[in-house]
């Protein structure tokens, strides 16, 4: 009978050999596999299709040496060194490759290493250069989800297979670049094609089908191809100006008014945050001590999303939602779906009304929009609507202390000055000196989910 490190060395030896559909059959059908991208974040796909896709895609050029397999139950740790044939210099990359069996076949694999160490091995002097015209061409990659999100590709494919002649006459796309597209989308890992047939990948599946709102980031992405997108390419301006790029008026420090007088761009604005907060939403049920409180308050709650679905969590709580009065429908629909009681809708202005008294108030991406003394008064404001041992937690994209790894805080920043008047990020330790500036007796930063971070204050 195999063992798992039989399955592996056969694996490693069929890859070595070029027989990439003889070392596919060893992984599960629901296989997941992960590894770096070029850009440093994760790049997962799953099923055995998509990995087959992504072994045709190295073409022979990545030789993975394996020196040593450290079984450990149903998980093998493999240690080794990748070679890149054809390379313009000559080295050796470490890896760690971490396998997951179930029931002798592969269901899960991790793949470590440095992506930077491959492309020196690759292109030598031009690895730089490369790294370069890939950063400044990234907007490609970008248009192309913004595209189809509204476009709406992977509402179409919810839950069936499109040919691409089918699914470009549902989307409206030309047929001159919709073959392009489509398999532009399968090669972003967004779409899976099989026997000229497309369907949703499970992640674009499970948020960019539009029929399903609870679980959809569309919203947010709409919103980054029709206002973002073209704010963006005015950075240069913004800069030169320390002014905003979108519709609202430089002068106009409180915009939400603005935003909030048109019920279509509420629509949008809502959607927008909801997908926004998709990530915090998911996590913050699980990140505190929920046990410990009976009230909770989300201050600018939008449709209350976030509310509902930490009640899914925890019955026990009562929950507010305070926001303008042109989200209070939306708010009562979320509401509705709801134990009656269980949430309430205040209206009122968070800089002119007071805060609604809770046992923890939540700042979800608010702080981020307003200048200093703004962000300031909120602090104080939450100090005092909350009672003694009460919390408040604040989460964002922040910007790291040292101002030097997490860019995605910096470019949050930067898009508060694309997009609003005074507003800009900041870094959890300046969030802690504002919160004891306001009275609180202790905080502290914890990372939430992906890019974003929560700081706790302490009354």
């Amino acid at each position: 009978m195999s063992t798992n490190e039989d399955v592996l060395r056969s694996f490693y030896r069929a890859r070595r050999r070029g027989e990439l559909g003889t070392a596919a059959a060893l992984l599960a059908a629901d296989v997941e596999w992960s590894g770096p991208a070029r850009d440093g974040r994760r790049n997962t796909v799953r099923g055995r299709e998509a990995v087959l896709a992504e072994l045709r895609a190295e073409r022979g050029e990545l030789v993975a040496e394996p020196h040593a397999q450290l079984p450990s139950g149903p998980r093998v740790v493999v240690l080794g060194e990748y070679r890149c044939d054809g390379g313009a210099v000559d080295g050796m990359v470490p890896f760690t490759h971490i396998w997951d069996f179930r029931d002798g076949v592969v269901v899960r694999f991790e793949d470590v290493h440095d992506p930077a160490g491959i492309r020196r091995v690759r292109c030598g002097d031009a690895a730089e250069l490369d790294e370069i015209i890939v950063l400044g061409l990234g907007f490609w990659r970008s248009a192309v989800l913004l595209a189809a999100v509204r476009l709406g590709v992977f509402t179409a494919l919810a839950g069936c297979e499109l040919g691409a002649v089918e699914l470009a006459a549902r989307t409206g796309v030309h047929e001159r670049g919709a073959q392009d597209f489509f398999d532009c989308l399968v090669a972003l890992g967004l779409l899976r094609r099989r026997n000229g047939r497309y369907r949703n990948a499970p992640h674009a599946a499970a948020h960019l089908d539009g029929h399903d709102p609870a679980r959809y980031v569309g919203g947010l992405l709409e919103e980054a191809g029709s206002q973002w997108f073209r704010s963006w390419a005015l950075l240069p301006e913004a800069l030169a100006q320390g002014a905003p790029q979108w519709t609202v008026p430089a002068d106009d420090v409180h915009p939400y008014g603005r935003i909030y007088a048109e019920p279509e761009r509420v629509w949008r604005f809502r959607s927008a945050m909801a997908g926004g907060a998709m990530m915090a939403k998911l996590a913050l049920p699980r990140r505190l001590r929920w046990s410990r409180y009976r009230t909770v308050a989300d201050i600018g709650c939008c449709g209350g999303e976030l509310l509902a679905h930490l009640l899914d969590h925890h019955p026990h709580l009562r929950a507010t939602g305070f926001d303008l009065p042109a989200v209070a429908d939306a708010f009562e629909t979320t509401a509705a779906r709801r134990p009656a009681g269980s949430m309430r809708f205040v209206a009122g202005n968070f800089f002119t009304d007071p805060l609604p008294e809770a046992d923890v108030l939540v700042f979800g991406h608010v702080l981020h929009n307003w200048g200093l003394e703004e962000k300031k008064l909120l602090l104080r404001k939450a100090y005092q609507a909350l009672p003694d041992h009460g919390e408040v937690v604040i989460y964002e994209v922040l910007v790291d202390d040292d101002r030097l790894r997490h860019v995605e805080g910096l470019l949050m920043s930067l898009h508060m000055l694309v997009m609003s008047p005074r507003g800009f990020g900041y870094t959890g330790t300046e969030c802690r000196s504002w919160l004891a500036e306001a009275g609180f007796r202790s905080s502290k930063v914890e990372r939430l989910a992906g890019d974003e971070f929560m700081v706790i204050g302490t009354k």
